[in-house]
């Protein structure tokens, strides 16, 4: 019988089929994408993604190595193996890692281009047959590809993993600038030798403007947001059913009940799932993270933990310039503004002042542009309703935890994502009474240091780690502009608007607010069925609601029925609120 062999770290093609290890058959689509493609594509998804794997198939693809497309006892052959459509022929193959290229000094990367170079050239049997010019990557990378058409029958085939890998490692550093000329001049080969290149590949996390880096490339087609090869990297819905009836009679027998992390085919939906890069398409898994569970035969945070870019990173630290600023960093994780350009800027990054601390650096990146980076780099996507939001829940409760995690002991940072699943659900059942007792839980773990005198800030992001949590299906939005002014904090879902309004100091009262949003009509501009106004009284002393006043309103912006407050009892179901607050259906029509 077969063993499944998984091997979570294995990009290698050969090795993977070699050892019978588990592969979900991209070839079929593969061949179609290098087929449609044109004589250059880009290809960019988040990271761990599957990308260099894919890069590692075309490669014995255009090698000529069909047998080990074929199948046996052991393994099973492959959809491109009987396709005649592929041609099988041999052609060299240049394959470029640009993670492997790393600055030195203020030179840049000049020096560990070049060695990409020469390394290559051993590979490629042209060594000695070429000018390598060690402080001129540029050449040296031209005359290569010059003495490989000289030397081999077959015209070359050009891959390149992580192309953007130098530039966002250094985006921030003095050497950024510099490091993106050598990388415009050394791409350039590429277009300018391009009657010598069969195909040209690139792969990468980010997609930049033509501009600067991308004007020497204008001959690459870009199949990010392809609706064609949408799932070329990352699994499907279909493709999991496969593979977890593959991998069903491997996996250890689950005790009754499980656990949070038991490993099952629904906990692959909600820890992996949830990726888009086009509108209007399902959504994929993340690939490195369902192998992952099944290595370690469970549930978990792989993804997450296995290393982010740095410059991302950076940026998703909390600062500690100010109480505001990890709650503005908040707001784009949670109400990203719209964007409609998916693509990074160079000419922007130029501007930037580099070799600053993160604190620094964050005050410096605007929405447009940290938006399309944290869509780019995974940690949000394109919602079923083309929202952007966390992709699942591993991305969400890493969100929460950087966000979090300053000033909180591990211990503390557990019990804290515990309570947010629990206020989650107290919203969506919109039960106030279990909103405000895990609302309190989560203030107590968090050190006085984080308050700095803003109480209403804190709270404002102990609500975004819940909206963040719901991946999209909650939206928060601060300031939300309604007739005759702005409400502070509105959440909504569903047929259901909750405007929160928080006032703090020793003798804060929950009833405070209510005038003002009647008088400004605040409610009135929402479309919601079901509007409700939450009066939070914010002791600044014990960092603790006291009190609270919930209050319905019609369509009208009128008040409805009687008001609840914290000594009230708290109707039975959510039904039970609807029928005492929604607005009915004719009134709520007539102000729609």
């Amino acid at each position: 019988m077969p063993t499944l062999f998984v091997d979570p770290a294995n990009s290698d093609f050969v090795r993977l089929r070699r050892t019978n290890g588990l592969y979900v058959d991209k070839t079929a689509q593969i061949a179609s994408f290098l087929a449609t493609g044109g004589s250059a594509s880009l290809f960019t998804r988040p990271r761990r993604f599957g990308k260099s794997l894919m890069l590692s198939t075309i490669a014995v693809m255009y090698q000529g190595n069909r047998e080990i497309f074929g199948g046996n006892d052991l393994r099973p052959e492959l959809a491109v193996y009987p396709c005649d459509a592929w041609h099988w022929r041999t052609h060299p193959v240049l394959r470029l890692d640009m993670s492997e290229v790393h600055a030195t000094g203020n030179d840049g990367i000049g020096y560990a281009l070049a060695d990409q170079v020469y390394v290559a050239a051993d590979l490629l049997e042209v060594q000695g047959r070429f000018y390598f010019q060690r402080d001129n990557p540029t050449i040296s990378l031209q005359s290569l590809i010059q003495a490989v058409a000289a030397h081999w029958d077959a015209p070359l085939v050009i891959l390149v993993d992580e192309y953007d890998a130098p530039i966002l490692e250094h985006m921030h550093q003095p050497q950024g600038a510099t490091i993106r000329r050598q990388l415009a001049d050394f791409y350039g080969v590429f277009k300018s030798q391009g009657c010598y290149i069969e195909k040209l590949v690139m792969t990468g996390v980010t997609r930049f403007a033509k501009t600067g880096l991308w004007s020497c490339l204008n001959q690459v087609q870009d199949w990010t947001d392809s609706r064609e090869f949408h799932d070329l990297a990352g699994f499907t819905d279909w493709e999991l059913d496969a593979l977890w009836e593959q991998a069903a009679g491997f996996l250890p027998e689950v005790p009754e009940g499980g656990s949070d992390l038991t490993l099952s085919r629904t906990g692959w939906q909600e820890w992996y799932n949830g990726y888009r890069f086009a509108e209007g398409l399902d959504p994929v898994y993340n690939p490195y993270a369902i192998v992952c569970s099944l290595h370690r035969g469970q549930l978990g945070a792989y993804w997450s933990e296995s290393g982010h870019l740095g410059v991302v990173e950076n940026l998703l630290q909390e600062p500690r310039g100010g109480p505001n600023r990890g709650h503005a960093l908040s707001l784009y994780l949670t109400s990203p503004p719209p964007i409609n350009d998916y693509t990074l800027h160079l000419a922007w990054l130029d501007q930037l002042t580099p070799g600053l601390t993160p604190e620094q650096v964050l005050l410096q990146w605007e929405p447009s542009q940290l938006v399309p980076l944290l869509y780019q780099t995974g940690y949000l996507t394109l919602t079923a309703g083309n929202h952007l939001a966390p992709p699942n829940r591993e991305v969400a409760a890493y969100l929460s935890q950087v966000l979090l995690k300053p000033g909180l002991e591990p211990v503390g940072l557990e019990r804290a994502l515990a309570l947010q699943s629990r206020l989650l659900d107290a919203l969506r059942q919109l039960d106030v009474p279990r909103v405000v007792e895990n609302f309190n839980s989560l203030l107590r773990l968090l050190p006085h240091q984080r308050f700095h005198g803003n109480f209403p800030a804190v709270c404002n992001l102990v609500l975004d780690l819940a909206v963040l949590l719901s991946r999209g299906q909650i939206q928060h939005r601060m300031e939300h502009s309604g007739l005759q002014g702005d409400a502070d904090t509105v959440l909504s879902w569903d047929d259901v608007a909750l405007v929160l309004e928080f006032k703090s100091g020793p003798s804060a009262s929950s009833l405070a607010g209510q005038l003002q949003m009647e008088r400004k009509a605040y409610l009135r501009s929402l479309p919601e069925t079901a509007r409700l106004y939450l009066g939070l009284a914010l002791h600044t002393e014990n960092r603790q609601i006291t009190a609270w006043h919930c209050q319905g309103y019609t369509g009208y912006g009128l008040a409805k029925g009687d008001p609840l407050i914290h000594e009230d009892v708290w109707p039975a179901s959510r039904a039970a609120i609807y029928r005492r607050w929604a607005a009915d259906a004719e009134e709520n029509s007539c102000h729609l």
